[in-house]
């Protein structure tokens, strides 16, 4: 009898000691737990998530779920607010790029499993390629609804500026819609037909506008007093600005150079020369936009020697890259 009895009790211990064994699992962490556990829909987007309650951690799941499946094909994927839609004005759009992804209708990511382990929580949530594609659904009717609205926009201004930043808005619209809809695609989903022949017509419109609007607006160049230091500036403002120097006329930009002679003064054995040089942007109606302005100096005891050093400066300077990027924004973007 007392035989029988030892060896219960070491069958008890054989007993806990394998389940001790199997609740470690080996080891494995929360993470590497539910990596083991899949949707039952192999379609379906799927993620995990780790929290203190399994609110928390079906939060984190869905936020890894934007990121891990949708944020990778949508590099800066538009984001339009309903106010921003509802309240635009006609000579502009407010929107904003974002770097990673939303998952727009969240709630339709559901969980699946739930595991506990320590004070932790861990969730599996999975959605449907079909409710996914709801989000995007909506997000198209938006997109294409502000391009219709900055279109109006492009196509009532003339301002350079203006002209140029509604021109960028509309491509990143249109590329945004384009990346969703072939994103729908994959997933057997499209917009409405309608839909898409609407916002076609739209594009091509407000590209056919901006087109003409580049084929007839030039940069025209002319200098108050043509020299040696208005040709430098010339040379290096057109290395990179399609510019010519021609009378201004229709809806060209006129770009007046002026303050073409460095003034030179002798103090203490030493010739100081300063150059300050000017740039008036304007219309060729009149209309003066903004003037661009800078300063070069260089000394030699000989006044040649210093006007020398001051025109070799300035064919290098740096000021002259700051000109051409403000000039970039007047500019028609056409190639």
């Amino acid at each position: 009898m007392r035989f029988l009895a030892i060896a219960f009790f070491l069958c008890l211990l054989a007993s806990c000691a394998g389940s001790k064994s199997y609740s470690e699992h080996s080891g494995k962490n929360l993470h590497q737990i539910l990596e083991e556990v899949s949707c039952p829909n192999t379609n379906d987007f799927r993620a995990a998530g780790v929290g203190g309650n399994e609110s928390e951690a079906l939060a984190q799941a869905r936020s890894n779920m934007a990121l891990e499946h949708f944020s990778q094909k949508l590099k800066s994927n538009i984001q339009i607010s309903g106010q921003n839609i509802n309240s635009v004005a006609s000579s502009s759009a407010f929107i904003n790029i974002d770097q990673e992804a939303t998952l727009l209708n969240s709630q339709d990511a559901k969980l699946y499993h739930s595991k506990r382990h320590g004070e932790q929580i861990g969730v599996v949530a999975c959605m449907s390629r079909a409710d996914a594609a709801k989000g995007f659904m909506e997000q198209q009717r938006l997109i294409a609804d502000s391009l219709e609205l900055v279109s109006h926009s492009l196509l009532a201004t003339e301002h350079p500026k203006q002209k140029n930043e509604t021109w960028r808005r509309i491509q990143m619209l249109w590329n945004g819609f384009s990346r969703n809809e072939k994103l729908l695609n994959e997933w057997n989903a499209a917009s409405p037909k309608y839909l898409l022949d609407s916002l076609n017509e739209t594009y091509s419109k407000a590209r056919d506008d901006y087109k003409n609007y580049c084929q007839k607006t030039k940069l025209h160049w002319n200098a108050e007093h043509e020299n040696l230091y208005s040709n430098i500036a010339f040379s290096r403002l057109s290395q990179n600005l399609k510019m010519e120097k021609s009378v201004c006329k229709e809806n060209g930009i006129s770009l007046v150079y002026k303050h073409t002679e460095p003034d030179c003064s002798y103090k203490f054995g030493i010739y100081n020369c300063a150059y300050k040089p000017s740039l008036s942007v304007g219309s060729c109606e009149g209309i003066k936009y903004f003037l661009l302005e800078n300063f070069a100096e260089r000394t030699h005891q000989k006044q040649e020697f210093s006007l020398e050093k001051l025109q070799d400066s300035l064919k290098t300077i740096d000021f002259w890259k700051k000109w051409e990027q403000e000039i970039k924004e007047w500019s028609p973007q056409c190639e």
